[in-house]
């Protein structure tokens, strides 16, 4: 487990990057943080687990853009179980926020987050974590 000094931890926090990919996963893990922020802000009435669930989201989200990766000082490698759990409760938590809400108009930010957040998970879990990379196709040697 490597240490994160504050100027790192700015570094990170830049969604921009020579690396096409780290483009791609800050965009979409901002998108999702803003996703939830607005719907946060769209609730009318005060629910506590809904906004603990958009809050924790939004934890996860600045927590993996900024904790996790393969450069040497990442607190987590992409491989590691708890990284996994990081990024399932990026679109898991927004699930159940939109699953428990009782404001109607803000129930498509929370679709739009955990849709997001499905294809981020995805994506990354096949193309970082090697998800599939052990399994052999038939007829290919």
């Amino acid at each position: 487990m490597g240490s994160l000094t504050p100027e790192r931890f700015l570094q990170n926090l830049n969604p921009f990057s020579n690396d096409p990919f780290n483009l791609i996963w800050g965009i979409s893990l901002y998108s999702v943080f803003f996703l939830c922020l607005i719907m946060l802000f769209q609730q009318r009435k005060p629910q506590m687990a809904v906004q603990l669930f958009l809050v924790g989201a939004m934890l996860l989200a600045i927590v993996d853009k900024v904790a996790t990766g393969n450069l040497p000082g990442a607190l987590f490698r992409n491989n590691e179980l708890i990284t996994l759990f990081l990024r399932v409760g990026v679109f898991s938590l927004p699930l159940l926020a939109v699953a428990i809400t009782k404001t109607e108009k803000s129930r498509i930010w929370g679709i739009l987050a955990v849709g997001i957040g499905m294809v981020y998970v995805l994506l990354r879990g096949v193309l970082e974590m090697g998800w599939f990379s052990s399994v052999e196709t038939p007829g290919r040697r």
